[in-house]
């Protein structure tokens, strides 16, 4: 059977990170409520959304249902019902999207698992907040006149916020934090890239390059790189490149920074040296150029 990382890969999110054990301690915990995930991380970064939707299908739920807050729609047009049914009792407000995904899942749940992502919940009103702490420590939600319950074992919700989560939701989820900016635990060798024990300084470089942008590549990652590096790079501009393509997170302005201009420049003569490109030529002093002109 394929790793979770392996899995999760499949299913659209890569990463070096094992995630096994945290995902362990949520699935074996004895709680007496719904399992609840609370993924933190940096505000306004969807790899939690990316996450969340590759680990539903990677822990094989059969569904895996989506929802997201977003600013509140317009109040639905009043409708005027005529006058010659006074006797028509009146039927209930029409269920909004939440009430509809809510429904969903606990319908499904009841029967399969069910995996429920509900994202950007800090744009959600604060009663909101309060009908999900009752739903995760009840199991129901509750809309109306009904009581819609979810199965406690099938059902698995993940919650996803840029602020911090009411207390009594908090208390009740199991928190993982993912972030860009985690470096690896392992550094990067040759072997991990089936390259030569030559191409060490090479990786040396190109750590000193991600080093100063702040940035810790997959080692997907470092392979798009160093596969540009045997193709297609001749110059530090195309190397630059290369590594605002094929790695997240590199902001661009620093990327053209003059300091990275530095490091690029003292790290060069190594990649040249690992490609077996000729020196570059030392360029003549100005005295030179006179002297050569007189």
């Amino acid at each position: 059977m394929s790793s979770l990382k392996q899995r999760l890969a499949e299913h659209g999110f890569v990463s070096d990170e094992d995630f096994g054990y945290p995902l362990q301690c949520l699935l074996s915990a004895p709680v007496d409520h719904l399992r609840c995930l609370n993924l933190e991380g940096d505000s306004g970064d969807r790899r939690r959304t990316a996450f969340a939707y590759a680990l539903g299908h990677a822990l094989g739920h059969e569904h895996v249902l989506y929802h997201e807050f977003t600013d509140p729609p317009p109040p639905p047009p009043v409708r005027i019902e005529p006058v010659d049914e006074p006797d028509k009792p009146p039927g209930e407000p029409p269920a909004d999207a939440l009430d509809r995904i809510m429904a969903e899942a606990c319908a499904l749940s009841e029967g399969e698992p069910t995996f429920l992502i509900l994202d950007q919940l800090h744009q959600a009103r604060f009663q909101i907040h309060i009908r999900l702490a009752e739903f995760i420590r009840d199991g129901i939600w509750r809309y109306g006149e009904l009581a819609l319950k979810g199965h406690r074992r099938n059902l698995l919700v993940v919650l996803i916020s840029d602020e911090p989560l009411y207390h009594t939701l908090k208390l009740m989820a199991f928190s993982l934090w993912l972030g860009r900016h985690e470096p690896s635990e392992q550094a990067v060798t040759p072997g991990m890239l089936g390259l030569a024990d030559n191409a060490r300084p090479m990786l040396d470089a190109l750590k000193a390059v991600f080093d100063t942008l702040d940035v810790h590549p997959t080692l997907e990652e470092y392979r798009r790189v160093v596969h540009d590096l045997h193709v297609n790079v001749n110059t530090a501009a195309e190397l630059r490149q290369s590594i605002y393509g094929w790695v997240e997170g590199v902001d661009r302005t620093h990327l053209m920074s003059a300091y990275l201009d530095q490091v690029m420049g003292s790290q060069w003569p190594v990649f040249r040296a690992y490609l077996g490109l000729s020196p570059e030529p030392e360029p003549v002093p100005p005295w030179r150029r006179i002297g050569d002109a007189g």
